[in-house]
């Protein structure tokens, strides 16, 4: 039986699409009415709250903008992206505005309700004016849903649910572990060809959701460090039904946070911390489907594409350490989208203001991306600029991609509007401090360059001065427009010679001199150099994931190299490509700049950089293991073959990021793998419920306002002390390295009691561990709170 497309709603017959609308419509408003009267109708309620706020305005403004017939992933990501867009907008301004007619409490249900209803009707009224005679739905074989394929990879995320409920309530990890070897397999499935092709995209939205879940689901509370403030902000919205903008922090700066958060939370009648541990992750997921899309149409091959998407959920920092950063994930989801449209073959207006509404929302989920991709807008504006492609005549017939439009209008419109708006909304809320933070950091990477200099002169001989610090900087400048001379007179010596045959040629001399071989051996070499340059490790899976990360970087600048050596034969569009050489190029500068690394974090440069890098990494790797093959076998093998090979170092990849190994080996287990357990509390703020109930009945009942805590143990405390005019830090509690004996309390965590010590840091920069034993400061006689897990003493 043959069905419309839900992923293609912008394309059905209007009637169709607007009874939809309707229907979803009327069902919030009568589960908004009954929560109101206290009544809840579970999963379902949440449910059409979910799916009202998620997707209704996005495909609504498709259909205004009359953007059809782009296929499933860009309609689904395209609705999503203008929907949270618009929630996080509608919140911002209904905040702004109600309090001067009277409302004072304009982030309440009721506010929210009457606003984003009035929103989509007016939407809707649009969309018909518009819109209302387009009609050409895709069909979709309901037959398919019952294909052994789609049953086994709808069962993945049901078995990463239950692995973290598993975890959770049972304290064991053998259902996870099974998720891990499904997840493997569903991999060497793809890449044997035993899942067909137009599944892949499903698996990839599969294996991304199911790690993302398997992880964020195994506390009842939010757990990581970031998301502790993040929840304090979105719990003060909530609390008071109003966004104090003027609040110290540049957290407070983000409506993904102070907006998306409460929003979601109140019309699904979702408590917030599974707002954060599942609608965040759903956002987050929609992520390796627009990088799939994007690989596929630059490699044009759909496993090179599959393999590169698996390696970036490969990273643990994407199902481990973004799960504590929404406002990241939120903003990861709006760079793949405005990637997404600047790649597009044939930008026309209504796309040009997809990506301004996509750029806004960029700008107010997360300052830190938001610097990274404008820094990355005027790299590649640059080099653009320089090299002038399409005045070369380079463009390629097959691309049919106007370079006119994207370097003489599209990119420096962009930059320049993200760089105006971004300044504009960052110096206006939260007293400037997300300007004030990356006005920092520029300051840092400037002093470690001046000291870079004045090293080398300094071992050279030579004393630095004022003149001599510019002359180094002149040259260093002449250097880098030499290259680029060059490389532009090499560009345009293929102009003048249209059969490009002399360049060919060279290209051609030069691959033949590249003996892979030697280069997989000086690979290895390297892999040891970096080895004793980095210090020993702390145990064996440690240095095994280092080499094998320092392999992933080997792999992708070799690629990088293939790429560009084969650039008149490759499918890569040269704006991808120019994107790829600043994504390249802040790599290294995570490696080299400590200033750059310490403000951005190596692991999160990592997984900006890999948005765009993963297929040269797929590239490399595939030519290096399949030349050593080549050797080993003494014959030729088929184009596959090598692909195949690397799929088990990426296999291999996955299985020491996850833990798996290290589960089996007993050592160095991530936090997902174990749960609320002493191991995983000793690294991260991971709550259980005595520990939540310990915290408030202290904070209820407490005579004094001195209370202690190890460094984990504080942000309990962020959930229970809203106070919409102080930051989360000014709660109250203090770390026990500051610890006075005279009228206060100490509060211990589960750790605390089984292990008889408590975490704390030497500084907050270089964060070393520090324990400090209890005997001196829990004294039987002074307790005064146990519920078998957590304990309150008072002295």
């Amino acid at each position: 039986m043959l069905l419309n497309n839900p992923l293609q709603m912008n394309d059905w017959k209007f009637s169709q699409f607007i009874k939809l609308i309707l229907v979803v419509q009327f069902l919030q408003l009568i589960f908004v009415g009954l929560n109101l009267k206290g009544i809840n109708i579970p999963v379902i309620a949440q449910l059409i709250g979910f799916i009202y706020l998620t997707f209704l305005p996005g495909y609504l403004i498709l259909r205004i903008l009359k953007i059809h017939e782009i296929g499933n992933v860009k309609s689904l990501l395209y609705s999503v992206g203008l929907s949270i867009a618009s929630v996080m907008f509608i919140g911002f301004i209904i905040n702004m505005a109600l309090p001067l007619i009277g409302i004072y409490n304009p982030l309440s249900i009721i506010p929210l309700t009457v606003s984003i209803t009035l929103y989509v009707i007016v939407l809707s009224i649009i969309s018909y004016i518009c819109d209302k005679d387009f009609s050409a739905p895709n069909k979709i074989e309901t037959s398919d849903f019952f294909t052994l394929s789609f049953l086994f990879l709808t069962l993945i995320p049901f078995v990463a649910i239950f692995g973290s409920y598993s975890i959770t309530n049972y304290h064991t990890n053998i259902i996870s572990m099974f998720l891990l070897v499904l997840i493997a397999l569903t991999f060497i499935l793809v890449v044997f060809d035993k899942i067909p092709k137009k599944w892949y995209t499903f698996t990839v939205w599969i294996v991304s959701i199911s790690l993302l879940f398997v992880s964020s689901l195994i506390s009842p509370y939010v757990w990581g460090w970031d998301i502790q403030n993040e929840y304090y902000l979105a719990n003060l919205v909530m609390n008071f039904s109003y966004w104090n903008s003027t609040l110290p922090d540049a957290y407070n700066s983000m409506l993904s946070i102070v907006m998306l958060a409460p929003t979601y939370s109140l019309l699904t009648n979702l408590r917030l911390d599974y707002i954060l541990k599942i609608v965040y992750p759903f956002l987050f997921s929609l992520v390796p489907l627009g990088l799939y899309k994007i690989f596929k149409t630059q490699t044009n091959n759909y496993k090179i594409a599959f393999i590169a998407v698996f390696l970036f959920i490969s990273f643990n920092t994407f199902y481990i350490e973004l799960l504590a950063l929404t406002r990241e994930m939120t903003a990861e989801l709006f760079l793949v989208l405005l990637l997404l449209l600047l790649l597009n073959r044939k930008l026309k207006t209504n796309l040009m203001v997809l990506m301004a509404i996509f750029s806004m929302g960029l700008v107010v989920s997360h300052y830190s991306t938001t610097y990274f991709f404008i820094i990355a807008l005027i790299g590649v504006s640059i080099l653009l600029a320089i090299f002038n492609l399409s005045k070369f005549n380079l463009s390629r017939n097959n691309i049919n991609f106007s370079g006119n439009k994207t370097l003489l209008f599209v990119l420096p419109s962009i930059t320049a509007f993200m760089i105006l708006f971004a300044y504009l909304w960052y110096s206006s809320f939260s007293q400037g401090l997300a300007v004030k933070a990356i006005i920092d950091v520029l300051t840092y990477i400037k002093q470690d360059f001046f000291d870079i200099i004045k090293i080398s002169l300094q071992n050279a001989g030579i004393v630095p001065t004022t003149a001599i610090y510019a002359l180094v900087i002149f040259l260093i400048i002449l250097l880098i427009a030499a290259v680029i001379y060059i490389l532009k007179i090499i560009l345009q010596r293929m102009v003048k010679t249209n059969d490009h045959e002399w360049i060919t040629n060279f290209l051609d001399l030069v691959r033949s001199k590249l003996n892979y071989k030697v280069i997989a051996v000086v690979g290895v070499v390297v892999l040891v150099a970096l080895t004793f340059v980095t210090g020993p490790p702390k145990t064996w899976i440690v240095t095994v994931l280092r080499y094998l990360n320092f392999t992933v970087v080997f792999f992708t600048f070799l690629g990088l190299v293939i790429v560009f050596l084969n650039m008149h034969r490759n499918k890569f569009q040269y704006t991808y490509l120019a994107f790829s050489v600043v994504g390249a190029a802040m790599l290294i500068a995570g490696f080299t700049i400590p200033s750059f690394e310490g403000a951005f974090n190596i692991t999160r440069i990592y997984e900006i950089a890999f948005i765009i890098l993963s297929p040269f990494c797929v590239i490399g790797g595939t030519k290096i293991l399949g030349s050593i093959y080549h050797v080993i076998k003494h014959g030729n093998i088929d184009g596959e073959t090598p692909l195949k090979i690397f799929s088990i170092f990426i296999l291999v990849f996955m299985l020491f990021n996850t833990g798996f190994v290290s589960e089996l080996a007993g050592e160095s287990i991530p936090m997902f793998l174990t749960g609320v357990s002493v191991q995983s509390s000793d690294y991260y703020p991971l709550f259980d419920y005595q520990e939540a109930d310990s915290a408030q009945w202290l904070t209820d009942n407490k005579v004094s306002n001195s209370i202690y805590a190890d460094v984990y143990g504080k942000f309990i405390f962020y959930r229970f002390t809203p106070n919409i005019n102080e930051i989360s830090s000014n709660n109250g509690v203090s770390e026990f390295t500051t610890y006075n004996s005279t009228n206060t309390y100490m509060y211990l965590r589960t750790l605390n009691v089984n292990s008889g010590y408590l975490v704390g840091f030497t500084s907050r920069t270089d964060r070393n561990r520090v324990y400090k034993d209890l005997s001196s400061i829990a004294n039987s006689k002074n307790k005064i709170f146990d519920d078998g897990g957590s304990r309150v003493y008072y002295k």
